[in-house]
């Protein structure tokens, strides 16, 4: 089976359950690529631990990756979920019933190192026919006047500067010089819950930029709503129509 790939998923929730927003992103994932259940990744501002919400399915998957990531000293719950937003949309998504649905909520407030840590440790999944998909909900009211798209400046600024940081980290590993401490990630607080979101995907891509950056409006209110697509190196920006 054939590593799927990892979505980055940044627009309104609602945007992506209509005719149009369905049709967009069942071609982000292959047809020849089979999906068994998929597990979104979200985050939102407090909470004292991430939650893993179950939304169908039998709960092995859910199970799974509450072990995994207690292996990696991350305590976390498993709950069920009432919101059937999530299942339809995987659903329409890979056009069939996956065998189970899960969400990861982040909570925001650890450090960067830590999203990167639980990236890595969910990372596995792709080889066992989870679709990862990484959603950054904006709000629904259309207040998003300080929020960065994916493909703007900022963003990817930032993620050419963590692959700068990781690049020196693993060179300074191998280096006599690895105990003076200059190259260690910084540990302050992400207070974000997209750059919790963005951190966790960096680390589920291999520590590397986007492979592809597809952008397309899906709401009726004009709003901009943008995909990032797989995590090797940054090399096509393409409009889906």
């Amino acid at each position: 089976m054939s590593k799927l790939p990892v979505l980055y998923l940044s627009c309104e929730t609602e945007a992506l359950t209509g005719p149009k927003g369905q049709e967009s992103l069942r071609r982000l994932v292959p047809r020849d690529q089979v999906v068994d259940s998929v597990a979104f990744i979200t985050s939102e501002e407090g909470g004292a631990q991430p939650n893993i919400l179950h939304q169908c399915g039998e709960g092995v998957l859910a199970r799974r990756l509450q072990s995994d990531m207690k292996a990696r000293g991350f305590e976390v719950a498993v709950n069920g979920s009432r919101e059937p937003g999530l299942k339809l949309l995987a659903e329409s998504m890979i056009q069939l019933v996956p065998a189970e649905v899960i969400e990861l909520r982040l909570n925001t407030g650890m450090a960067s190192e830590h999203y990167r840590e639980i990236g890595h440790c969910i990372e596995a999944l792709r080889d066992q026919g989870v679709l990862l998909i990484c959603l950054d909900r904006l709000d629904a009211n259309g207040n998003n006047a300080s929020y960065h798209q994916p493909h703007d400046s900022y963003i990817r600024n930032l993620i050419r500067q963590w692959e700068d940081e990781q690049r020196w980290v693993n060179a300074m590993s191998n280096s006599s010089l690895r105990g003076g401490g200059s190259y260690a990630t910084n540990g302050s607080p992400v207070a974000e819950p997209t750059l919790c979101i963005l951190n966790t995907a960096f680390s589920l891509g291999g520590m590397k930029a986007p492979q592809r950056l597809f952008g397309f409006s899906l709401n009726q209110k004009g709003s901009p709503s943008q995909v990032m697509v797989g995590c090797n190196k940054l090399r096509k920006k393409q409009r889906i129509p």
